[in-house]
Formats: structure tokens, C-alpha cells, sequence
């Protein structure tokens, strides 16, 4: 296992040498400082991203707007301008939607629902399912319907009871050397 070198600076360095970390602290907020680690040729450089970067991904995100709408008609009023999300509380001009409300995403092409208070339309195939069980589901539907049947269910069917005495075809019992229940 290689052995890293760790440099705590204020500044990158503008070359690195092998299995080295260097912590730079940031000009702005001194309580930040960026991660900077080479491989064992001092060139591949591994680093997280600045303070200033994090922010700028930050600021750049807040262009998302949603918008909440009473119905297919009035989403589909919306301009990608307006919204990029939709929640729409009857949804239910969407094909896909029973009832209730849905919500939607606007893909430069069209709206698409993400989702929906009824329920998202999932439709899973036996193949899909992970961890399933080896048999076929046929095979199992066969073995859950033959679950009491046996090739002497008949005989099995005659055994029974008669005021706490076993009883076969519904005769009691008549066992030797048996006096009393």
C-alpha cells in the first residue's frame, strides 16, 4: 500500500509528485479548502470541487421553475418559460390517470408524467423480478391448486371423527385390546 505525502497550502501547486494530497484552503472562506490527490505517476489528479464551483452549480440550479395548475388544459397552457414541473391536480384527462392528481415534467419535447397521487403505472414481468423464485409462475399456480390433492385423497377423505372416537367411511374404530376412550 502506497504511502501519501500531505501538503496543506493556500495555493494548487502547478505540478504533482506521486501519492500526494494536498489540502488548499480557499481565498474567500478560510473554513473551506479543496482536495487535490495524484496517482503513483504524480499525474492523474483527483480533486473536489471549490467552494466558488459548488456555489456557481448552486446559483445555476435555481433556473427550475414548477407551477401548480387546475387541469390538463391549463398545463398544457404553460410555456417551458413559465414551468419546467406541473402538478396538476385533476389529471385525470391524462389516459393514464383514474383520478386525482399527477405531476409532469417538461422535456423540450412535450410533458411527461413523473408521477401521480393515484398511483404510478408500473407494469413488472415475472423475468423482472429480482431474487424470484427458480419456478415458473404456472408451475407454482399448478403446485398452490394441488396443494391438498394427493392419489389417495379419497381414502384420506374417509378418516374422520365421532364424538372424540376416530371413525373410518364413518365407522368407528375397532381396535384390539381397547377398553375403554
Amino acid at each position: 500500500m502506497a504511502k501519501y505525502t500531505l501538503h496543506k497550502t493556500t495555493t494548487a501547486p502547478s505540478s504533482y509528485g506521486a501519492h500526494e494530497i494536498y489540502l488548499v484552503t480557499d481565498p474567500v472562506d478560510p473554513n473551506w479548502a479543496s482536495v487535490y490527490i495524484s496517482d503513483a505517476a504524480g499525474t492523474a489528479i483527483r480533486a473536489t470541487p471549490s467552494r466558488a464551483t459548488i456555489l456557481a452549480l448552486i446559483n445555476g440550479a435555481q433556473g427550475s421553475t414548477s407551477s401548480v395548475v387546475e387541469d390538463i388544459p391549463a398545463r398544457d397552457a404553460l410555456s417551458p418559460a413559465e414551468a419546467d414541473t406541473a402538478w396538476v391536480r385533476d389529471a385525470s384527462l391524462d389516459a393514464t390517470v383514474t383520478s386525482g392528481a399527477a405531476q409532469y415534467v417538461y422535456d423540450g419535447g412535450g410533458w411527461q408524467k413523473i408521477s401521480e397521487a393515484e398511483s404510478l403505472d408500473v407494469v413488472t414481468n415475472w423475468s423482472d423480478i429480482q431474487g424470484r423464485p427458480s419456478s415458473s409462475a404456472s408451475a407454482i399456480d399448478a403446485a398452490v391448486g394441488n396443494a391438498h390433492t394427493h392419489a389417495n385423497k379419497t381414502e384420506i377423505d374417509k378418516i374422520g371423527e365421532d364424538s372424540g372416537h376416530p371413525t373410518y367411511d364413518g365407522t368407528d374404530f375397532v381396535m384390539s385390546g381397547a377398553t375403554n376412550w
